[in-house]
């Protein structure tokens, strides 16, 4: 069963990557270092030939005299430190207390440990400590947060010949390590560790002048062997046995006092009238505060602040009840009795709580006890109701009362914390209140350090990367390799790691003398000979390490692993710039952020300009700005970028995009249809001709109904899921919906489908079915619009007001430099909108061997 010790930490990165955070509850450390980093010295020394295969995550140590509230401080990151451990292969989680009477004897590390786990069964659910009946069995584990554990206690009562030793630390380290994790690290099945390699283990510690009881290590008391005795052969400490410990916070040492409020709270509620609260008004009247603070608030803050502010009270309804929390009976410190007798139910869960885990002055005057806090909205918010929005606006609004009567330090707190509020991107109530009331400035997250060293390679040099452009050596061909660590395979006689860098990756092969061991995510360049594995594998046998930054994260395999466009769009935008240049067509660029919105009638993603105090928008097209190259006197222009639309057209459509579009001054519309239609070609590798059909042609095949058939149109769009039973839609309006949802897909080969029904862009010379435009579909993807342009800029301008009548969206909407443009006249031109998307996809396609036969079949 465990030895001493079996883990190794792990670094913050790994509890990024994993979901895994530095646990809430207490304070950081005075070096900003977490438990498992400062338990790292400690960790150093260990003997264990695991310890350096395993990986240990923390929480921020404890600093004060109750080992019982740390105890309950850790339960819920234990609790998400189950969830994602052995995705990530995580092997432990360290408590330190830091305070030294803790660990200054052993009867205190025996207390100690008995009231930090007490602490995590308490905040687990189990108030009656049955999780601690039976220590004294054999194969007893401690079960919480969802595992069963295995304690170890490392003390400075421990003298510096003791395997439990601390090496200088004053704190008191308590190391729980999942049983599941333990086995995992013991074998490659599993299994428990063999006994010579326990034995190896011991002569290691032995050797090390820190010998321990074997014979207390082999027995199955697991409880015996949590907190160790001072020296072999003394008697094994049974930690578990004395008073149950007591926590001196009111939440946890009364819980009933506390249920019992809830229980209050809820029957003044339940006798409320029906009503809404006005969360929104309640926020803008506090957030007058903020319009009359000296020295003035910047302008574009407030701006942005009462903005979201507004959101946040539009996030409800919210039902208004009458405050608990209001009532003159009711203890409560004077800063957070509530000014107003009615509210959202959240104020009550918000201000009880605060008062139970607040010890001194209220927040934000006074600090919070996070473990009482964390029971405390969990029990409050389980009988009221605690939704994030709701608590998010009555916290902004506390913050908001206390705002005017704050110095300049606290209001630039306060206004980061208000802007928070707006957006917070807590999961639950619980997380939200440790995060408000806790110390972090919360718009700035990152990572923790852990004071370990980030490597060995300080060389500026390159890595050696020109050796991947060539081809796969012959056996005992030299090279030389650099990148990054993707996988390893540990064998008997071998390890074997894969390198890669960019696209392309090569099997490496360490012999089991070398002494690097990689890990996924190192950073490496190695020299080595050409060769193949037993199984024919090439492989890459090294020679000598030429460089190596090792990661401290598990994590940063997966973060840094090569990035290929998953879409394609590059290689694809790459393909089309030579043809593009070939055709005559000149590349142009237009601005990303425009005065005015000329997306039609979607919604803009809106900005603003600071200095100027103007509203800026992200583009949706960059029709116009190509429309007035071609006025300028160009004759084939076109651009490849990015568009935006802050909404879902059709389906769950992507926010931004690449769009080619490309306009010309000398080519008819059937003409750049075929254009358009050959370009594709080529960069599919498709030698199939196009066939040109009309609309209702198209969906008679595709559907079997044509669409002049009413009966037949509303029969199919019943069978389809969109049934108009009172008759009440227009069959042609059925049409295009059935189109768009399913018919579309189904048509085969490359169809230019043209005479096509209902609305077209302003800009679209003709309307209905004469509007000048065609679809270019390949196996049942739309591609691409051609269209030829309007230019009569009397009707454009009267279609755009039209457009415009009943806009949705209340943007800046200013035409008039583009219907000038048309007036001074807009030669002929035609035009082509593609998505680059969608044509990745395809191309894609076309690239996998198994499809491409199929394809050129359709």
């Amino acid at each position: 069963m465990p030895e001493p010790l079996t883990a190794a930490p792990a670094s913050p990165e790994t509890r990024a990557a994993s979901g895994c955070p530095v646990a809430a509850g207490a304070p950081a450390g005075p070096d900003g270092q977490d438990s498992a980093a400062r338990f790292r010295t400690v960790q150093d020394r260990a003997e264990c030939s695991f310890a350096r295969h395993s990986r240990l995550t923390g929480m921020r140590a404890h600093h004060g005299p109750d080992a019982h509230a740390a105890g309950r401080a850790a339960a819920p990151a234990l609790r998400a430190f189950t969830a994602c451990a052995e995705a990530d292969r995580l092997d432990g989680f360290v408590i330190e207390l830091t305070a030294p009477a803790h660990g200054a004897t052993l009867a205190a590390v025996a207390a100690t440990t008995r009231a930090v786990l007490a602490g995590i069964l308490a905040a687990d659910g189990d108030e009656d400590l049955r999780g601690l009946e039976g220590a004294a069995d054999e194969h007893w584990w401690l079960r919480a947060c969802g595992t069963r554990w295995f304690a170890l206690v490392f003390a400075p009562a421990y003298r510096a010949d003791s395997p439990r030793h601390t090496y200088g630390s004053t704190s008191t380290f308590v190391l729980l390590q999942p049983v599941e994790a333990f086995d995992r690290r013991s074998s490659p099945r599993g299994t428990a560790i063999a006994q010579a390699v326990r034995e190896d283990i011991r002569a290691r510690y032995a050797a090390g002048g820190r010998p321990y009881d074997a014979e207390l290590a082999a027995q199955d008391v697991e409880a015996l062997k949590v907190v160790w005795p001072h020296r072999p052969g003394d008697t094994p400490v049974r930690w578990w046995e004395g008073a149950r410990p007591a926590s001196p916070s009111p939440a946890a040492a009364a819980p009933a006092a506390l249920a019992g409020t809830a229980a209050a709270a809820a029957l003044e509620h339940a006798a409320s009238p029906p009503a809404v609260w006005d969360a929104v008004g309640a926020l803008l009247r506090a957030a007058a505060a903020l319009g009359t603070a000296e020295p003035a608030v910047d302008r574009e803050t407030l701006r942005s602040l009462l903005a979201g502010l507004a959101a946040l009270g539009l996030a409800g309804p919210h039902r208004r009840v009458r405050l608990h929390s209001a009532r003159p009976e009711t203890a409560l410190p004077d800063g957070l009795r509530p000014a107003h007798r009615e509210g959202a139910p959240e104020e009550d869960v918000f201000r009880l709580a605060l008062a139970a885990a607040c010890p001194g002055d209220p927040w934000p005057a006074g600090p919070v006890d996070n473990a009482v806090l964390a029971d405390a909205v969990r029990r409050l918010g389980g009988r009221l109701g605690a939704r994030v929005p709701a608590l998010a606006a009555v916290a902004a609004l506390h913050l908001l009362e206390h705002f005017a009567g704050q110095g300049p330090a606290e209001r630039r707190w306060t206004l980061r914390r208000l802007t928070w509020l707006t957006d917070p991107r807590a999961a639950d109530a619980p997380e939200l209140m440790r995060l408000l009331t806790g110390p972090e400035d919360l718009l700035v997250r990152l990572p923790a350090t852990s004071g370990a060293p980030s490597g060995t390679d300080d060389d500026e040099e390159p890595l050696p990367l020109a050796d991947w452009h060539r081809p796969p050596g012959n056996p005992g061909e030299e090279r030389r390799l650099g990148g990054r660590v993707q996988a390893v395979r540990r064998h008997r006689e071998w390890t074997f790691a894969d390198l890669s860098w960019a696209d392309r990756t090569v099997q490496l092969a360490f012999d089991a003398g070398h002494p690097l061991r990689p890990r996924p995510g190192d950073l490496l360049a190695v020299r080595g000979h050409a060769g193949h594995s037993r199984t024919g594998a090439p492989v890459l046998f090294v020679d000598e390490v030429l460089r190596h930054r090792p990661t401290r994260s598990v994590g940063a395999a997966r973060r840094t692993r090569p990035l290929t466009d998953t879409g394609g769009g590059a290689a694809v935008a790459d393909a089309l710039r030579p043809e593009l240049g070939a055709l005559g067509f000149a590349e142009m660029a237009s601005p990303v952020l425009t005065a005015a919105f000329y997306g039609g009638a979607s919604r803009p993603f809106t900005t603003r300009h600071a200095s100027r105090n103007r509203p800026l928008y992200l583009r949706v097209t960059t029709e116009l700005d190509l429309l007035r190259r071609l006025a300028e006197g160009r004759t084939r222009v076109y651009e490849i970028g990015a568009s935006f639309r802050n909404e879902p057209l059709r389906g769950d459509a992507v926010k931004e995009f690449t769009m080619l579009e490309a306009y010309a001054a000398d080519l008819r519309l059937e003409e750049m249809t075929v254009l358009v239609a050959g370009l594709v070609a080529r960069v599919l590798g498709d030698d199939r001709p196009p066939r040109w059909t009309t609309f209702d042609e198209a969906f008679t095949e595709t559907s079997g109904v044509h669409p002049d058939d009413e009966a037949a149109v509303r029969r199919l769009a019943a069978g389809q899921g969109t049934p108009d039973p009172a008759g009440a839609i227009d069959p042609q309006v059925l049409v295009r919906r059935l189109w768009r949802s399913t018919f579309r897909h189904r048509l085969p080969g490359v169809a230019l489908v043209h005479r096509i029904p209902g609305p077209a862009s302003p800009f679209i010379a003709g309307d209905g079915r004469d509007a000048r435009r065609v679809w270019l579909s390949v196996d049942g993807v739309e591609l691409a619009e051609t269209s030829a342009n309007e230019r009569d800029p009397d009707r454009l301008a009267r279609r755009l007001a039209r457009q415009f009548r009943d806009d949705p969206h209340p943007v800046h909407r200013d035409y008039r430099d583009v219907l000038e443009t048309f007036a001074d006249g807009v030669p002929p031109c035609v035009g082509v909108g593609l998505g680059l998307t969608r044509l990745a996809g395809l191309h894609a396609t076309r690239r996998r061997p198994d499809t491409t036969e199929e394809h050129r079949q359709r």
